[in-house]
C-alpha cells in the first residue's frame, strides 16, 4: 500500500516527520514500507511494529496498523471541518490509529486558499498522529462574538478556532485565530426638556407653570467581532458594525443626552471593547487552539501565527 503523504511541503518530508516507516532498497533506491509482514505458522500476517537491536538496544524502526490519510480542506466554508466524520465516510477505518496529513488549503498548490470555520482533528487513540498544514493566505479562524444591544448588553464571546486531543505536528503558514469579542453596547438614557404651560386663573388673569418632560435617548449597539463570519452588529441610536473575516466592526454611536456609545469588536482573536462610562462589557476572545498541549512538535514553518488563548 502506498503511504498517501510521501510528498514534500515546502521543504519539509511529511512522511520523514511522521516518521517510523521502515525503509527497504528495491531496484536499487530505498523506499518507505508502509506495510511489514512476516510469516509465521505458514501464513504472512501484518506487524504491528517492527523493532532492531542497534548498539545493544532495541529500537522501533516502524509502526503498523496505522490507518493511513491525506485530506485537503480547500475553499472558503463556514462549517466546522470534523476530521472524524471525514474519515468515517472514507472506507477502511476499523476504529485503529491513524496517522496522516490535514491541509489546509491544497497539499501540492500552496497558493491555493482556503477558509475554514472551525477544525476538529478529533479524539483518537494516544499513538495517533497527525501533521496539520496550514497554508500561506489560509485560516482557521472561530466566528465573532456578536455586538451587545443599547441598554448596557454585554457583547457575545468569539468562538475556538481549532479543537484537538489527538497529537499533532503543527506547520502553520497562514493563520489559527479565535474570533474576536463582541464590543458592548451603550448604556441609554434620558433628554430632559422644560416647557412653560400658559393658564387662565382669578379674573381674567393668565398664570404659567414650568413642566419638565422626558424623551428617551439610547446608546449604540455594539460591534460585531471578527471571525468566520463575523459577528452581527448590536441594535441601538446607531447599529454597531458588523465583524468582518479580520477585523471588529465599529460601535455605533448614541443618542445624546448622556447615552453611551457602543464598544468596537475585536479583531481576531482579540476581546471586544467596552462601552463607554460603565456601558456593556466587550466579549472575550475565542480560543486558538483548544489542545496545545497535544501539539508534540513543529515543522516547516512552525507555530506561526496565532490568535486567541491556547489551552489545554
Amino acid at each position: 500500500m502506498a503511504i498517501p503523504y510521501n510528498q514534500t511541503v515546502t521543504g519539509t518530508s511529511v512522511r520523514d516527520a511522521l516518521d517510523l516507516h521502515l525503509r527497504v532498497k528495491h531496484s536499487g533506491a530505498w523506499q518507505h514500507a508502509e506495510d511489514v509482514q512476516v510469516k509465521h505458522s505458514g501464513a504472512w500476517r501484518d506487524t504491528k511494529e517492527v523493532w532492531v537491536k542497534s548498539g545493544g538496544t532495541w529500537r522501533l524502526v516502524h509502526e503498523g496498523e496505522h490507518f493511513l490519510f491525506n485530506v485537503e480542506v480547500t475553499g472558503e466554508t463556514n462549517g466546522e471541518f470534523q476530521l472524524a466524520n471525514w474519515i468515517s465516510t472514507t472506507g477502511g477505518y476499523s476504529g485503529n490509529k491513524i496517522k496522516g496529513l490535514v491541509t489546509i488549503g491544497s497539499a501540492t498548490d500552496a497558493s491555493t486558499n482556503g477558509t475554514r470555520n472551525q477544525v476538529n482533528l478529533g479524539s483518537f487513540s494516544a499513538d495517533s498522529k497527525i501533521y496539520l498544514r496550514i497554508n500561506l493566505n489560509c485560516r482557521i479562524t472561530g466566528n465573532g462574538g456578536n455586538g451587545g444591544n443599547s441598554g448596557g448588553q454585554n457583547g457575545g464571546n468569539g468562538q475556538r478556532a481549532l479543537y484537538t486531543r489527538t497529537k499533532f505536528i503543527l506547520d502553520n503558514a497562514g493563520t489559527i485565530a479565535g474570533g474576536g469579542g463582541g464590543g458592548g453596547g451603550g448604556n441609554n438614557s434620558n433628554c430632559v426638556y422644560q416647557n412653560t404651560n400658559y393658564f387662565s386663573c382669578q379674573k381674567g388673569q393668565q398664570c404659567s407653570e414650568l413642566v419638565q418632560n422626558q424623551s428617551p435617548s439610547a446608546g449604540g449597539g455594539g460591534g460585531g467581532g471578527a471571525g468566520y463570519p463575523g459577528g452581527s452588529g448590536g441594535s441601538g441610536h446607531q447599529a454597531g458594525g458588523n465583524g468582518q473575516q479580520w477585523a471588529g466592526g465599529g460601535g455605533g454611536g448614541n443618542g445624546g443626552c448622556g447615552a453611551n456609545s457602543g464598544g468596537k469588536g475585536g479583531d481576531l482573536g482579540q476581546n471586544g471593547q467596552d462601552a463607554d462610562n460603565s456601558g456593556g462589557t466587550g466579549g472575550l476572545r475565542g480560543t486558538g487552539i483548544d489542545g496545545w498541549s497535544y501539539r508534540y512538535s513543529q515543522s516547516g514553518n512552525a507555530d506561526g501565527d496565532i490568535r486567541g488563548y491556547q489551552i489545554n
